[in-house]
Order: C-alpha cells, then sequence, then structure tokens
C-alpha cells in the first residue's frame, strides 16, 4: 500500500516540491541568504532540475533555459515590465493619496544598479521551487488553473516564513498579493515558454520595490540613504499606507 502510495506521480511531486522548498532554508541556516554562499541554493536547485529532466531523457529545454536568444530576450524584457508592474500600482497609490515623488541627492548610483545581483539570488531560488519543474509537472497533470491555486498558496506560505509574518495578521493579509504575483509568473512561463521571462519580471519588480522608492514621513532629509533613487512622502494620515505599499502591500513576490 505504501509503496503504491509513493509511486503516485502527483506525491513524487510533492515530496519532491518538499525538497526545492528546504534546501535554499537549510542552506541559510549555514552559509547565510544575503552572501555569496547564498548562491548555492539556486545553484543546486538548478543541478536537481538538471538531473530530474536527464533521467526523463530531457534537458533543461523543458524550461527554457537555454542560450537561445528568443529565450534570453526574455530576460531584460521581463526586468523592464517588472519595474513598470510596480510603478503603475504605486501610481494608482498616489492618485489617491497625494504622494509625492522626490529624487534623493544621497543616491549611490552604483549601488542601487548593482543591487540587482544581491537580489538575483532570491528570485532564482523562488523561480527554480514554484515555477520550476515540480510546477510544469504538476500543470501537466492537473491544469493549470488547479496547479497554480497549490502553488500560489505555498509561495504566500513561503514570505510569511520570510517575513516572519505569523501572528501579524495585516502584514500575512498584505502578503497575500504574492499569490496573485505567482499566477503572474506562471502565465510568464506557460506563455513565454522559458524561465527566463517570469525571472525577470520578478527581478525588475523587487528592484523597483526595494531600491527604486521609498517611503519617507518627516521629509525627503528626515534619513539620508544611499541606495534609494527615489523618496516619497505623503500626510501623516496616509504614511501607513504608503509605507506598506513600498515594504510589501504592491509587491508581487520579494524575498
Amino acid at each position: 500500500m505504501v509503496k503504491k502510495l509513493f509511486q503516485n506521480p502527483l506525491v513524487k511531486i510533492a515530496l519532491l516540491f518538499a525538497l526545492f522548498f528546504t534546501v535554499p532554508i537549510a542552506l541559510s541556516m549555514v552559509v547565510g541568504y544575503q552572501t555569496i554562499g547564498g548562491y548555492l541554493s539556486p545553484l543546486l536547485l538548478l543541478v536537481l532540475t538538471w538531473l530530474l529532466y536527464r533521467k526523463e531523457g530531457k534537458n533543461l529545454s523543458e524550461l527554457g533555459i537555454n542560450f537561445k536568444r528568443r529565450n534570453i530576450f526574455f530576460l531584460p524584457l521581463g526586468i523592464v515590465a517588472g519595474i513598470l508592474f510596480f510603478c503603475v500600482l504605486l501610481y494608482l497609490q498616489m492618485l489617491r493619496n497625494g504622494i509625492q515623488i522626490h529624487i534623493n541627492q544621497n543616491a549611490d548610483y552604483t549601488l542601487i544598479f548593482s543591487s540587482v545581483f544581491v537580489l538575483l539570488q532570491g528570485v532564482l531560488n523562488e523561480e527554480l521551487i514554484f515555477r520550476g519543474y515540480c510546477l510544469k509537472e504538476t500543470m501537466n497533470r492537473i491544469g493549470f488553473m488547479k496547479a497554480n491555486l497549490i502553488f500560489g498558496f505555498f509561495f504566500i506560505v513561503w514570505h510569511w516564513i520570510a517575513f516572519n509574518a505569523w501572528g501579524n495578521y495585516l502584514l500575512m493579509l498584505s502578503l497575500v498579493s504574492t499569490g496573485f504575483g505567482h499566477f503572474l509568473f506562471a502565465a510568464a512561463l506557460v506563455k513565454s515558454e522559458t524561465l527566463y521571462f517570469p525571472v525577470g519580471i520578478h527581478l525588475g519588480n523587487n528592484w523597483a520595490q526595494r531600491y527604486l522608492f521609498s517611503a519617507s514621513m518627516t521629509g525627503i532629509n528626515a534619513k539620508p540613504s544611499h541606495d534609494i533613487l527615489f523618496i516619497l512622502t505623503s500626510s501623516g494620515q496616509h504614511f501607513s499606507e504608503l509605507h506598506n505599499a513600498t515594504n510589501y502591500g504592491l509587491t508581487i513576490g520579494s524575498f
């Protein structure tokens, strides 16, 4: 009975997903996350994905991970799309709350633009876990909608863990938006047939959220920061919403 259960394809995918899910968490406890060692995790996840496809007589091209010009083009396209997506959402907040934008006079442009590489490891981890082998195999068996409802839920749970949101119900509710982000990334994967596209969208969104804009309640010079390009100001009554928008309320998948 037990042997038959483990021969079920969906059970195998579930066990593989659990392995993918725990690899970056376990490694972060050993080598840290925002370090060079943090890139060991996406490297291991990529090797694991390659081995799984190799066992089936396939390769990483099943996820569009190759050097074809068409596929590579989707990476910068996705980055631009992710930045624009965040900016549109922020603009909707601006219309409602009277937000003002100021250029940060203390900005270090080298630091801001090189920060893309700091965020890349987290994005690669999440894409390989939630939009990689396990998702594609699940979609092949139960369809796009059912598979992504499951993976979207676990993507939310992943961010609850990352933000230590347990018990903070406002934060937990705000992070539900990452579930919608998952559907966006999954649709990008299906339509483009390459993981480069969701990686790009994800990376562009996270970069815009963390390094393009920052909220300030008392003025643009209240707390100079070198890693933010634009500072947003609003009245005290709207500051809480503004802070949420630039920290997690509008995010679609930051880690």
